[in-house]
C-alpha cells in the first residue's frame, strides 16, 4: 500500500511550506503550528486512488454542496470546481456552490463565517427541495 508522507518535524521551510499550502490567510500563528503539529503522518492514498462509481441513485439523489476556498492553496479552486463538474455529470441535481475566500482551513482562519456559510447552504437546500404547496 503507498502512503502520502507528511513530515512535519523538519526544518522550518517545510513548516512554512505547510503553512502556505493549509494556513495562509488569518490563521493565527500559534493556532497554525498546533495544527501543523496535528498534521497525520502518513496517509494512505488508496481514498485519492480508487475509483469511485457515482450514480443518480446511489448519491445523485441526495442534495449536496460544494464551499469553494478561494485562497486554497492544497487544494487549488479550479480543481475543487472540477470535482463539482464531474458530480454533476452523474448527478441527478445540482451541487451547490457557494464560493469562500479562505484557505485549505476556514475552520480555523474564520470559523463563524463558515458556520454561517454551512447555514446558509442548509437553509437553501431545504428550501430547494421543499414539496411545492398549491397557492405558496
Amino acid at each position: 500500500m503507498s502512503a502520502v508522507r507528511c513530515d512535519t518535524t523538519q526544518a522550518s521551510d517545510r513548516r512554512a511550506a505547510i503553512r502556505e499550502a493549509f494556513y495562509n490567510d488569518d490563521v493565527d500563528d500559534v493556532i497554525a503550528e498546533a495544527a501543523i503539529s496535528l498534521l497525520t503522518v502518513d496517509a494512505p492514498t488508496g481514498v485519492a486512488a480508487e475509483p469511485i462509481t457515482v450514480t443518480a441513485e446511489r448519491f445523485g439523489s441526495i442534495p449536496h454542496s460544494s464551499i469553494v476556498c478561494a485562497r486554497d492553496n492544497a487544494i487549488r479552486p479550479e480543481l475543487q470546481r472540477l470535482f463539482v463538474r464531474e458530480i454533476d455529470a452523474v448527478s441527478a441535481m445540482p451541487t451547490r456552490v457557494v464560493e469562500f475566500d479562505p484557505s485549505h482551513s476556514p475552520f480555523l482562519s474564520q470559523p463563524t463565517a463558515l458556520a454561517d456559510v454551512i447555514r446558509s447552504a442548509h437553509r437553501a437546500t431545504l428550501h430547494r427541495d421543499r414539496p411545492r404547496t398549491a397557492g405558496v
